[in-house]
């Protein structure tokens, strides 16, 4: 009798001692945020998270950046490595996560096309190169016009869009003289030109030619997955396919940003990632229109271009839409901030975002309260975007029950043109 009561009393001291232990351990637990070799913490807010820091290897930095102190991004500037050391990009954002404005530069230094925002809609672009200048101006942002001047200002054109009516004006001028002037569909069609140097749509030198449609009916998904960086160029199409192989290594796809406007949203709310971002989606591929007999009238075109060449292009740009491409895509995004600089805490940090997105997205019971709390010490969001005008900027989600929403609103909408793949106009 005494020798079960000695032992009942002696599992209750191991199983206090125990309980005790890993109550000890949980709060030893170090969450505190610290300068490392490979990131410098410049300053935080008042609550421990950062307020200003810096990423950095050898060669000098990769990312230096700014949050408010909800979380959001205020500014960042990210670098490349190759071909030699370089700011590459710089974002500036409002405190309640909307863009304010975006410069992209190139390896040498020049500033090579930044916008303008207003209340979180693009209100004008510009490219530059070593052609011209090219402005794209944009109402309630939807574009309304594109100017181009050259840079000896020996040429202009200029596409001005009319949504109401649904046609776009094109006109063209050289040494003060129009050479063309010609009103064409509101979205452009397989044929139309384009200046790639500047992303300037021009005249469609094909005109009514008759195309066909080729069925894919292919789909792809992926579950979230953690990933270095949010690029999300695998889950949707460059919206302007230039005939031109592009490889932007381990870098964003910036040449895309130009015109994707998806993927310009993407990479400018989420610049920095601290420590991975967790990534998933999906597409789906309905078709093209092509042309379904070009020759005759390539072959046509073919001579009037072998006459003059710079004349030709001046009218019709130094590509063309080939195909056409319809379909849909949407990813999610759950991106974490504010991580502390323990691998263990982050790590676990990590895993409960990802069995959080998890029930988000799939229903499920999700983490626990104690694990919520723990998560309340980073600043974690997940975000939906997709192909169509409504979420290109992003969804929050915060149930399973806005995810399945957002899907169906996404699978109701009519097919989007994701995708204008060019041809060269020294290939007709």
């Amino acid at each position: 009798m005494h020798k079960k009561f000695y032992l009942s009393l002696l599992l209750a001291a191991l199983v206090l001692f125990s309980s005790c232990e890993k109550e000890e351990d949980v709060s030893q637990t170090d969450y505190s945020i610290k300068s490392t070799s490979g990131f410098e913490l410049i300053s935080r807010h008042s609550n421990g998270w950062i307020k200003e820091g810096q990423y950095q290897l050898t060669g000098g930095p990769t990312n230096e950046f700014e949050y408010y102190e909800n979380g959001y991004i205020k500014s960042a500037k990210v670098y490349a490595s190759y071909p030699q050391q370089h700011l590459y990009m710089e974002i500036s954002r409002s405190e309640d996560n909307k863009p304010l404005w975006s410069r992209y530069f190139q390896p040498d230094g020049e500033l090579w096309f930044e916008t303008e925002y207003s209340n979180g809609l693009p209100s004008v672009k510009k490219v530059y190169s070593e052609e011209g200048t090219a402005i794209h101006n944009y109402t309630h942002g939807e574009l309304s016009s594109i100017e181009f001047t050259a840079a000896d200002n020996s040429s202009t054109s200029t596409t001005t869009y009319n949504a109401a009516a649904g046609t776009r004006k094109v006109t063209i001028t050289s040494n003060g003289q129009i050479i063309l002037e010609e009103n064409y569909p509101y979205k452009e069609q397989v044929g139309a030109g384009i200046y790639t140097s500047n992303y300037v749509p021009v005249a469609n030198p094909f005109g009514a030619t008759e195309t066909s449609y080729f069925k894919l009916n292919q789909s792809s998904s992926k579950s979230p997955v953690w990933r270095n960086n949010a690029n999300a160029i695998e889950f949707m199409f460059p919206y302007r396919l230039f005939n031109k192989y592009y490889d932007p290594g381990d870098y964003f796809a910036t040449r895309f940003a130009v015109s994707t406007e998806l993927y310009q949203t993407v990479i400018e709310q989420f610049p920095v990632t601290e420590n991975g971002v967790l990534i998933g989606g999906g597409k789906y591929e309905d078709g093209y229109d092509y042309f379904y007999n070009k020759r005759e009238v390539r072959d046509s075109l073919a001579k009037v271009y072998e006459e003059n060449p710079a004349l030709y292009k001046l009218k019709y740009g130094n590509e063309y839409i080939e195909k056409q491409g319809y379909g849909r895509v949407f990813f999610v995004i759950g991106a974490i901030r504010n991580l502390p600089t323990s691998n263990n805490a982050a790590n676990d940090l990590k895993d409960i975002a990802r069995r959080q997105m998890d029930a988000m997205l799939y229903g499920g019971t999700g983490i626990t309260p104690e694990e919520q709390e723990m998560l309340d010490k980073v600043w974690f969001e997940i975000k939906f975007f997709s192909s169509l005008k409504e979420h290109r900027n992003g969804l929050v989600i915060d149930s399973a029950e806005d995810y399945n929403n957002a899907l169906e609103e996404l699978n109701a909408s009519d097919l989007s043109i994701f995708q204008l793949k060019y041809q060269s106009v020294e290939n007709l």
